[in-house]
């Protein structure tokens, strides 16, 4: 009996070690999301706009680019204080580009460093002239999102398919090779082709746009009325501001990019009567010597993806006089 009742006590013993042995249950994190959610909210994006709306209200009531400081930045900048130059020399609001503050389509960055960008397509002005993209951003974490450039988009081209804003659209790099062209690379390859025309080797990666067809017109416009009397020379370069792209649906991405160009006309025994924006913004409309015409262009892309033979679409554009000087 007490070899029955210590063999009992073994197998309890041992039962109870067994059961002691059995590893402990253990908390089962949540799953991570399989991809970065937006930096920010539809309604947050909406608040910025307001933002931007209000200030750019404010200092096109003064005319007053100092006004434009506390949210518009780049090339939104440049275009607005000429524009203010211009509306204060006729006397009216009609040289300011109306940038409405709704919105048809918000591109949001599911990034989580700095600089981020986003993207909006505006709905149609008052006037009924082509909606605007507008290119905003954020520079570092206690900045505001800033106004960094609009541009027109052209009669009937089609935004490319793009991720919900409450899933969000990644950020391309510069240098990004999953893209047919690096970001980077299509702003240098387009300047190559406005510089050099059909002669340029980049001349079939693009589609046609009216953005450089009438750089072209304007470019042969001086020629022709400098002729014999002088010489002119047209430069185009990458602005040095680089450029923003946020990634497509489908791999692609929109790049938009910036581009500065100088017309410089020397004079010989001879004078040249100018008009236009070009007399508003030197004060005179009478050059004997020189004239220098200093252009800033914005240029919206869409860029396939790596792997895909498809041109890049030139999606929109802005282009405008900053500066001028002559004697």
């Amino acid at each position: 009996m007490r070899r029955v009742l210590r063999s009992a006590a073994i197998a309890v013993t041992v039962a109870l070690l067994a059961a002691c042995s059995q590893p402990l249950p253990t908390p089962t994190p949540d799953a991570l999301p399989a991809t970065t959610p937006p930096a920010l909210s539809v309604q947050q994006a909406e608040r910025i706009l307001g933002e931007v709306h209000a200030t750019l209200a404010e200092a096109d009531a003064q005319l007053s680019a100092e006004a434009l400081a506390p949210r518009v930045s780049g090339p939104a900048t440049s275009f607005r204080t000429a524009e203010y130059r211009l509306a204060a020399a006729a006397g009216t609001a009609d040289a300011l580009t109306a940038v409405p503050q709704g919105a048809q389509t918000l591109v949001l960055p599911t990034s989580e460093t700095w600089p981020r960008t986003m993207m909006v397509v505006t709905e149609p002005p008052a006037d009924l002239t082509a909606p605007l993209l507008l290119t905003l951003v954020q520079d570092g974490p206690r900045d505001p999102y800033y106004l960094w450039s609009w541009v027109r988009l052209f009669p009937g081209v089609e935004t490319p398919a793009l991720a919900q804003p409450e899933v969000g659209s990644a950020p391309v790099e510069a240098d990004s090779a999953d893209l047919a062209v690096a970001p980077a690379d299509v702003m240098a390859q387009y300047v190559d082709v406005v510089t050099n025309r059909e002669q340029s080797q980049f001349a079939g990666v693009f589609t046609d746009d009216p953005l450089r067809a009438g750089i072209w017109q304007t470019r042969d416009a001086f020629v022709g009325v400098v002729g014999a009397n002088g010489s002119l020379a047209e430069t185009y370069t990458p602005h040095p501001a680089g450029v923003r792209a946020l990634a497509t649906a489908d791999g692609g991405a929109i790049v938009v990019g910036t581009m500065v160009s100088t017309t410089s006309i020397t004079l010989v025994d001879s004078t040249l009567k100018i008009g236009d924006q070009t007399a508003v913004l030197l004060g005179t409309d009478t050059v004997k010597s020189s004239l220098s015409i200093t252009w800033l262009s914005v240029v919206a892309f869409v860029v396939p993806p790596a792997g895909s033979d498809a041109q890049i679409q030139v999606l929109g554009g802005e282009h405008a006089r900053t500066q001028v000087t002559g004697a």
